[in-house]
């Protein structure tokens, strides 16, 4: 019987590497011999917008990782409109982030891509650019493959952990290149994170922001090694690496707490995921459909879904003058006895079409905050901390000390980040238990990490699945 799956998953992953060699074809209706495919410039860049492209699928930044951690934690409430996520929401066992797929395919293109200069060198500042930004999109992938399916540094129940993620370093065209890896230690797979942040930055730094916050820079490989390093416990390459970030230029933290979130890109990304028409997720599963029953911000008439909305506990942590009320509103239609998020409203003109901010300044500035505060640096801790505060209108804090500054943190990145996906990582990278009001999913609940596919178990004996599944 394993044989006869094993055979399956052969073929499926010949379908796989066919769509593959289809991926390194230069032009749309062009078949191109994959070994000579990415020979040239422009079939280099194609294939790197390609793997930018993967982002926007919906079970990586289209949707699932802005919505499901919302639900997982105490942030979000399911309606049960069109039965979408609600097991998200009931934390029922395997209703997690399910993005392997999709990160491996992708880690794979960033492979094979950095193999061609093996084969074929190009100009040293073309060259650079792109390995780079390919560094940069592998370390954002690695790290979101181990934030779903590892524990993190700073919270790990050692007697039921199983490791990090197989780190795969080579590309994959044909069935006798394939390997059957084991899962790397948590420890062995940040190293590879921050040498790919390193060489990101390094690559990046003399390439400038011209194209920023769509495509990797200096200051974005900056920012995202500001999370990296919070999730590792490592508090004094935190603070290093969001000051590179924010004097690289990239990103803004403007006086108005609301407008970015109207504009087409978000003045305050480092690094967001651009979507243009042809993108389009569509009116049942994008980030609009999900989180608004109104198609634009002031659209009389109810369009769709709406089912993930804000429980009654996250709403009570915005006060009355808190200006970034202005970012939630009544649903419409089935939906008025609910709160809405409107970040996500069609901000780029077109139904259901709006970029997504992935790493924005305000989450650099309370990473610094929390690094401060770990490293007993009351002071500056919430000196950083209060320019997120003060910004929404809130009083800034004094005379704070010890736990109670983190909790401080933890409440206002909650209020600023609602909706972006940061609040089930939190808790996740601090060992806290998940209050909700059916009930409290305690840190130690196997629900905490998802299941690596049973596909992958079943023809790899070198692969550990988590506990529980």
């Amino acid at each position: 019987m394993k044989k006869n799956r094993f055979n399956y998953f052969i073929l499926g992953l010949v379908f796989t590497l066919s769509s593959c060699a289809e991926w390194l074809n230069v032009e749309p209706r062009q078949s191109v011999d994959s070994a000579t495919a990415l020979t040239s410039p422009e079939a280099i860049t194609a294939a790197t917008n390609a793997v930018y492209a993967r982002l926007r699928q919906v079970t990586m930044y289209g949707r699932d990782f802005l919505a499901i951690p919302e639900l997982l934690a105490d942030n979000a409430f399911n309606t049960g409109a069109g039965n979408r996520l609600v097991g998200q929401f009931n934390n029922n066992p395997g209703a997690h982030m399910n993005n392997w797929q999709a990160a491996y395919f992708s880690i794979n293109q960033i492979n094979l891509i950095f193999e061609a200069w093996i084969r074929q060198p190009f100009v040293v500042d073309f060259e650079n650019n792109i390995r780079g930004q390919l560094h940069f999109l592998r370390a954002l992938i690695y790290h979101d493959l181990m934030r779903v399916y590892a524990y993190d540094p700073t919270a790990i129940i050692e007697e039921v952990n199983k490791g990090g993620v197989p780190l795969l370093t080579t590309g994959v065209l044909s069935v006798n290149q394939i390997t059957l890896p084991a899962r790397a230690s948590i420890d062995e797979v940040y190293t590879f994170i921050y040498n790919d942040l390193e060489q990101a930055y390094g690559f990046l730094l003399p390439v400038g922001n011209t194209r920023r916050p769509h495509f990797a820079t200096a200051g974005a490989a900056a920012a995202l090694f500001s999370r990296v390093a919070l999730y590792n416990g490592d508090y004094q390459r935190v603070i290093q690496q969001a000051e590179l970030a924010f004097s690289s230029g990239t990103a803004t933290f403007p006086s108005d707490a609301v407008e970015g979130w109207r504009a087409q890109v978000h003045p305050e990304s480092f690094f967001e995921v651009v979507f243009t028409a042809p993108d389009n997720i569509g009116a049942n599963e994008s980030l609009r459909a999900t989180f608004m029953t109104r198609t634009f911000l002031n659209d009389p008439n109810p369009a769709s879904h709406g089912n993930v909305v804000f429980t009654d506990d996250l709403f009570a942590q915005f006060a009355a003058d808190d200006l970034r009320q202005d970012l939630i509103q009544r649903g419409l239609g089935v939906n008025t006895n609910f709160r809405e998020t409107n970040k996500f409203a069609s901000k780029n003109g077109v139904p259901n079409l709006d970029n997504v901010p992935v790493i924005r300044f305000a989450e650099v500035i309370t990473n610094k905050a929390e690094a401060h505060y770990h490293l007993g640096q009351f002071d500056l801790a919430l000196q950083e901390l209060n320019r997120v505060r003060t910004r929404a209108g809130l009083e800034a804090l004094s005379g704070l000390a010890g736990p109670e500054i983190l909790e401080e943190i933890l409440i206002e990145k909650r209020r600023e980040f609602c909706f972006e996906g940061h609040r089930f990582f939190d808790l996740k990278r601090l060992g806290r238990d998940i209050v909700k009001e059916f009930g409290v999913i305690e840190f130690n609940d196997f629900r905490i990490l998802n299941n690596i596919p049973n596909r992958e178990i079943e023809i790899n004996p070198n692969l550990e699945q988590n506990r529980g599944y």
